[in-house]
């Protein structure tokens, strides 16, 4: 629940920072909710398993991790790139540069990387996904993390 207010706000406040957009706060509403109305179940997540999967196909995805430094030296998705999401905007250079290249997102538990998945985004990256469920779900699964 905490995640959708996260990503309602940051879409409200999209609305009120862009020119030309809705004036009054029935016409945002009505732009928020229809924004929200059409997202697909699976909007901008991936699961776990389907992410272990994509990498064990050869598939080339660029897994960001915006954890800590020391929860990420914990135990991360083998290549995984570090950059806690308080220094991400920062860090820009450290990320694909084609900005359609597919990017997961993971985090402990998925609210930090909904942040990052919602900042690619803002940055113009097309193909960006958070790792739903974080490292917890990862290792729920029992799928590899190294250290």
């Amino acid at each position: 629940m905490r995640r959708m207010s996260v990503l309602v706000l940051l879409t409200a406040g999209l609305f009120l920072l862009a020119p030309g957009l809705p004036a009054s706060a029935a016409d945002l509403q009505e732009s928020v909710n229809s924004f929200l109305s059409s997202l697909p179940p699976d909007f901008e997540t991936i699961p776990p398993q389907n992410l272990s999967a994509k990498q064990n196909a050869g598939e080339s995805i660029f897994v960001l991790d915006v954890r800590e430094a020391d929860e990420y030296k914990a135990g991360h998705i083998e290549g995984a790139v570090n950059i806690p999401i308080r220094t991400l905007a920062q860090n820009l250079s450290k990320l694909p540069a084609d900005k359609g290249t597919p990017v997961a997102v993971v985090c402990k538990s998925g609210i930090r990387a909904a942040y990052g998945t919602m900042t690619l985004k803002l940055f113009g990256y097309k193909n960006v996904k958070d790792v739903s469920g974080g490292m917890l779900a990862w290792e729920k699964e029992s799928l590899p993390v190294k250290k």
